[in-house]
């Protein structure tokens, strides 16, 4: 499945030669592996030879993390604009499930990339990215849930945000190849519905 709308992780003021490298980066990389996909690769799908990458990064290895930044504060976004204090759960929920389909909407890559390769370039990112938490956004939601009796109060919080984050990833590896057909509209009702009995029952 191509990605509609990537160009978050790329700048206007960023040259062509740049951009392309990002794009063919991110699209190898989700496809087919980040430790499976070699900077030749790279270059011939962006259409540049390997030093016009080496201008902008020094490695492979400093690309994949670039880009897994940009994806991981995408990602994160999502919880960080939807979850906030002083409305209810039922909002923050509806709220969540929205922007989940409007970044499966712009491209599932986003998603899938930061999943399968968190354990890679977690270790090496930034002070910046390190201080959001998806797992922690998620918590609070669930948290939230507990305490408005949307959500049972015997319920595990890490046992829901890992069904939920699971959940939403899994979905997002099967529309980005192909086995749920047709624009993230048609799914959302029923994204909505299955998330809300893995949190609330």
């Amino acid at each position: 499945m191509a990605e509609a709308n990537m160009e978050f992780f790329v700048s206007p003021e960023d040259p062509p030669s740049k951009r392309a490298i990002l794009r063919a980066a991110f699209t190898l990389f989700v496809r087919d592996g980040y430790d499976s996909t070699s900077i030749r690769e790279i270059g011939k799908l962006a259409g540049y030879s390997n030093p016009a990458l080496f201008k902008f990064f020094d490695s492979k290895e400093d690309l994949g993390l670039y880009l897994f930044e940009c994806c991981y504060e995408r990602y994160v976004d999502i919880f960080e604009t939807s979850i906030r204090d002083g409305r209810s759960f039922d909002k923050n929920f509806s709220d969540t499930v929205d922007r989940i389909c409007e970044v499966l909407g712009e491209g599932p890559g986003t998603l899938l990339f930061v999943q399968d390769q968190l354990r890679h370039f977690w270790p090496h990112v930034s002070d910046r990215v390190r201080k959001r938490s998806i797992l922690r956004e998620v918590g609070r939601l669930v948290e939230q849930g507990i305490s408005e009796k949307a959500i049972g109060e015997d319920a595990n919080v890490k046992i829901l945000v890992a069904a939920f984050i699971g959940f939403v990833v899994q979905f997002a590896r099967m529309y980005y190849f192909g086995e749920f057909k047709g624009g993230i509209d048609v799914w959302k009702d029923q994204l909505r519905a299955v998330s809300q009995r893995l949190l609330v029952g």
